[in-house]
C-alpha cells in the first residue's frame, strides 16, 4: 500500500489541476449521458465541443504529473552514481503505474455513459458494448494522445532542454489546433451542430470506425515520432524543421483518405442524379422476358466492377429482357463470344444473346446512393431492392408531390432469403437465384429460435423486446388476415417471421411515409429514421405501433382503409401510440369529420365499419 502516500502527495501538489479535470469530466459525463437525446449514439456529435477542451486539459495534466515525477527522480544522477539498479526501469514504472490510472479513468467514464443512455434506452449488453466502443474511438484515443503529448513535454523539459520543450510545446499546440480546427469546422459560425447526420448515420461515423482508429493512432506515431527528433538531434531549430515536415506529411496523408463526408457527397450527389433520371419518366407496359436464370453473384466493392452477375439462358432466343433497379448502370455484358449489345432504359434491360448460352453483367463503379450503399464499409443492398436482375416489372421509386424520393417497389416472391451480414466480399453459384440480401455496416445480426434479426446498432435492445416485436407483428398479421377473407390465402397470411430487419431510412427520404415497411412471405423490412424518437422506449416498441399501418398498406394500398385499420389495431392490441398514425395521415385526403366520428366509434363499431368498407371494395351490398 506504499502507492497510496505518493499518491497522495501527488494529489495534493495538483489541487487546481485535479480540480479541472474533476469539472471538466462532470460536464463531460452529465452530455454525453443525457437521457433526453433522440439518438443513443448521439453523443458523438459534442466531439466538436468537449474533446478541444478536454485535449488540452488531459495534456495539461499529463505534463503537471511527469514533471512531479521526473522532478523527484534525477536519472542521469543516479546512473553516475549507480545508487539504484536500472533507474530508467523505475521511472518507466512510474509513468506506467499513472498511465494505468489514467487508463481506468476513462474506462469508469465511459461505463457511466454506457450505463446510463443503456438504461434510458431500455437496452441489453450490445447497445453498451457499441456505446462503451465509441467513446473510446471518439473520446478515449485522443485523450490518450493527450496524455502522451504532456508526458513529453515533461520529459525534455526535465532532462533535455526548457527552450527545447517550450519549442516542442508550440509545434504541439500549433498542429493540434490546426487539426481540430479541420475536422470539426472550430469557425463562429460553425460552433453549434448545425447537422447531425453526419454524425450518427450509418454510411458515415459508424461504418468509418476503422479509419477513425488509425487516424488517432497515426497522430500519436507522429508524437512519438517528434519526440524522438527532439531527443535525438541537438540543435533545436533543426528539430522543430524536421518536426514541422514530419507533421505535415502525416496531416496530409490522413487528410486526403477517403472521408466519410466524401462518400456521403458522392450519394447524395447520386441521390439527385437518380431524381433527375426518372422524374420525367414515363412508364411502359414492357414485359421482362422469362427464358433466363441467375446461376452466379459476385459482390466486390473494391473490384473495378462492384456487382457482377451470371445469368444463363434456358433456351437461345433473340432477345431477354429483364428489370434491375434505376440506380445501377450496366457497364458491359460479357459472354464467350465477347461483350453483347445491349440497352437500358430506366430499368428495363434489353440484351441480343447472339446465340450464347450465359453472360456476365458487369455493374458500373459506384458508391451506390443513399437509398442503398455499396461501399467497401457500407454495403445495403436487400432482396426487394431490386439490385439484381428481375423476371418481372415493377416501379422501385416513386414522386411525392412535394417532389420527395420513396422506394415504392413490389416485393419478390421469395420461397426463402438468404441473408449476408457483414462478409467483405460475397460469392454465390447455383442453379437458380431465390432471393438474397446482402448488409454490411453498422447493423447486428441476431438470431432466436425460426427468426433472424438486422438491427441498425443505435436500435440495439434487449432480445426479449426482439421477441415482442415478433409476436406483436404476428398478431397484427392474424387480426388483418382475419378482417380480409381475400388474403387469407395469400403468403401474408400464411407465411411464418423469417426475418426481419431494421435498417435506416434514406437521407434524401420524408422522416415518415407509407412506404417505410416491406414484406414478402414472412420476411420483414422496417426502414426507420435514424432520428426516431426512441427516448424511453426501444425501437421495437414504435415499430409494433408503425407495423399496424405499414404493413397493411403494403397488402391493401388503399390510403383511408389503412388508416381506419390502423386506428381499429392499436385499440384492439392496446398498444400505445406515439403519435406516428397521426404524422402519416398529414396532408392525406380523409374528411376530418369522417376521421373523428371513427375514433369515437367503440371497438366493435369500429370493425363493423371496417367490414363494410371491404364489402364496398368488393362490390357486396
Amino acid at each position: 500500500m506504499k502507492i497510496l502516500p505518493v499518491l497522495s502527495r501527488l494529489a495534493l501538489s495538483l489541487k487546481v489541476e485535479l480540480i479541472l479535470l474533476s469539472l471538466y469530466t462532470c460536464i463531460l459525463i452529465i452530455y454525453c449521458a443525457n437521457p433526453n437525446v433522440i439518438n443513443p449514439v448521439e453523443f458523438t456529435l459534442y466531439t466538436k465541443y468537449l474533446i478541444p477542451f478536454g485535449f488540452f486539459i488531459w495534456m495539461f495534466v499529463s505534463f503537471r504529473l511527469t514533471l512531479l515525477i521526473t522532478k523527484s527522480f534525477p536519472l542521469k544522477w543516479l546512473r553516475i552514481n549507480e545508487i539504484v539498479q536500472n533507474p530508467a526501469g523505475i521511472l518507466f514504472n512510474q509513468i506506467g503505474l499513472l498511465f494505468t490510472f489514467f487508463l481506468i479513468t476513462q474506462i469508469i467514464i465511459a461505463a457511466v455513459i454506457a450505463s446510463i443512455i443503456v438504461i434510458a434506452f431500455s437496452s441489453g449488453f450490445d447497445l453498451l458494448k457499441l456505446i462503451f466502443q465509441l467513446y473510446f474511438i471518439y473520446f478515449g484515443l485522443p485523450y490518450i494522445w493527450a496524455w502522451f503529448n504532456g508526458l513529453f513535454v515533461g520529459i525534455i523539459y526535465t532532462y533535455y532542454s526548457q527552450k527545447k520543450a517550450i519549442l516542442l510545446f508550440g509545434i504541439l499546440f500549433l498542429w493540434i489546433t490546426i487539426m481540430f480546427s479541420m475536422e470539426y469546422h472550430l469557425v463562429l459560425s460553425s460552433i453549434f451542430i448545425e447537422n447531425r447526420w453526419p454524425y450518427i448515420d450509418p454510411i458515415h461515423s459508424l461504418t468509418f470506425l476503422m479509419e477513425n482508429v488509425w487516424i488517432k493512432l497515426a497522430y500519436l506515431i507522429c508524437s512519438i515520432g517528434v519526440f524522438i527528433v527532439f531527443i535525438k538531434i541537438r540543435r533545436a531549430i533543426t528539430s522543430c524543421v524536421i518536426s514541422v515536415i514530419f507533421i505535415t506529411s502525416a496531416m496530409f496523408l490522413t487528410h486526403y483518405t477517403p472521408s466519410q463526408l466524401q462518400s456521403a457527397e458522392v450519394l447524395l450527389t447520386n441521390d439527385l442524379r437518380l431524381y433527375e433520371k426518372i422524374k420525367d419518366k414515363v412508364h411502359e407496359n414492357i414485359d421482362p422476358t422469362e427464358n433466363w436464370r441467375i446461376t452466379g453473384v459476385d459482390v466486390d466493392t473494391q473490384s473495378q466492377y462492384p456487382i457482377e452477375i451470371e445469368l444463363t439462358l434456358d433456351n437461345k432466343d433473340d432477345l431477354i429482357r429483364f428489370s434491375i433497379n434505376e440506380q445501377f448502370s450496366i457497364a458491359h455484358i460479357e459472354s464467350e463470344n465477347g461483350n453483347l449489345e445491349f440497352k437500358q432504359t430506366g430499368n428495363i434491360v434489353e440484351v441480343e444473346p447472339d446465340g450464347v448460352q450465359s453472360m456476365v453483367l458487369h455493374y458500373e463503379k459506384t458508391l451506390g446512393t443513399s437509398f442503398y450503399s455499396l461501399m467497401a464499409n457500407a454495403i445495403l443492398l436487400p432482396f426487394e431492392a431490386n439490385w439484381y436482375p428481375q423476371p418481372t416489372f415493377s416501379n422501385h421509386y416513386t414522386i411525392d408531390p412535394f417532389r420527395n424520393l420513396h422506394v415504392n417497389f413490389e416485393t419478390k416472391k421469395c420461397e426463402q432469403v438468404e441473408l449476408v451480414v457483414g462478409e467483405e466480399n460475397y460469392s454465390w453459384k447455383g442453379d437458380r437465384l431465390d432471393c438474397l440480401s446482402i448488409i454490411k455496416g453498422a447493423y447486428e445480426q441476431i438470431e432466436f429460435p425460426g427468426t433472424k434479426l438486422v438491427v441498425y446498432q443505435p436500435f440495439l435492445t434487449r432480445k426479449k423486446n426482439y421477441v415482442e416485436l415478433k409476436n406483436q407483428l404476428e398478431v397484427v398479421r392474424d387480426e388483418t388476415c382475419r378482417l380480409f377473407e381475400d388474403i387469407k390465402d395469400t403468403d401474408y397470411c400464411t407465411s411464418y417471421i423469417q426475418t426481419i430487419s431494421i435498417i435506416t431510412k434514406s437521407m434524401s427520404a420524408e422522416p415518415l411515409s407509407l412506404y417505410d415497411s416491406t414484406v414478402s412471405n414472412g420476411n420483414y423490412t422496417f426502414y426507420v429514421n435514424p432520428f426516431l424518437d426512441v427516448k424511453y422506449k426501444p425501437v421495437t416498441a414504435h415499430i409494433e405501433e408503425l407495423s399496424t399501418f405499414l404493413i397493411p398498406y403494403r397488402i391493401l394500398e388503399e390510403e383511408e382503409l389503412i388508416f381506419f385499420i390502423s386506428q381499429y389495431l392499436i385499440e384492439k392490441l392496446d398498444i400505445e401510440p406515439m403519435g406516428y398514425l397521426e404524422w402519416v395521415m398529414k396532408g392525406s385526403s380523409i374528411p376530418s369529420d369522417g376521421w373523428i366520428n371513427y375514433t369515437n366509434l367503440t371497438i366493435e363499431e369500429k370493425e363493423k365499419v371496417l367490414l363494410q368498407m371491404v364489402a364496398g371494395m368488393r362490390g357486396v351490398d
